[in-house]
């Protein structure tokens, strides 16, 4: 009777070990698919800050080389990519490049676009007519902290 009861212990435990592994199983989830593609992006911000002589040219083409594999993965690009990307092409001498960038943070990032035009303008390459999203009126004084309102009405009186 002794070895019966060996069995059916033995037989419960298998089964304890299996119901755990398939609950456990159960609550395993996929992994998310990322909402950006990071890879050269971070790496190339921390060189470009550093300034330790590191080639934009090299920079430049890590990145670009991120656009294809981010297209072929069919993930977005994170904010600020595009505008990094714009500000090697200007570091490099390419004006025209880098404000096609610049346009192109913009557009995928609307809420960049008053820092994307101060970057052009300073440029050069302002863009021909002010952004849908703020008046002319406004965009003159929004570009002025307020401080600087307060000291020129105290000039005037």
């Amino acid at each position: 009777m002794n070895h019966q009861s060996n069995s059916f212990a033995r037989a419960g435990r298998g089964l304890a070990i299996v119901a755990v592994a398939v609950l456990l199983s159960a609550c395993a989830q996929p992994r998310a698919k990322p909402l950006y593609s990071w890879q050269a992006y971070q790496p190339s911000v921390y060189a470009y800050l550093q300034d330790d002589g590191a080639d934009s040219a090299v920079q430049a083409q890590a990145l670009e080389k991120n656009i294809e594999t981010a297209r072929s993965a069919n993930v977005e690009l994170p904010p600020g990519f595009r505008a990094h990307l714009g500000m090697l092409y200007l570091k490099m001498g390419d004006g025209d490049k880098a404000v096609e960038q610049l346009q192109g943070e913009k557009v995928a990032f609307p809420e960049s676009t008053q820092f994307m035009d101060f970057l052009m303008r300073n440029v050069g390459k302002a863009p021909a007519q002010p952004s849908a999203s703020a008046p002319a009126d406004e965009s003159a004084s929004a570009t002025k902290p307020e401080s600087a309102n307060a000291a020129v009405s105290k000039k005037g009186s």
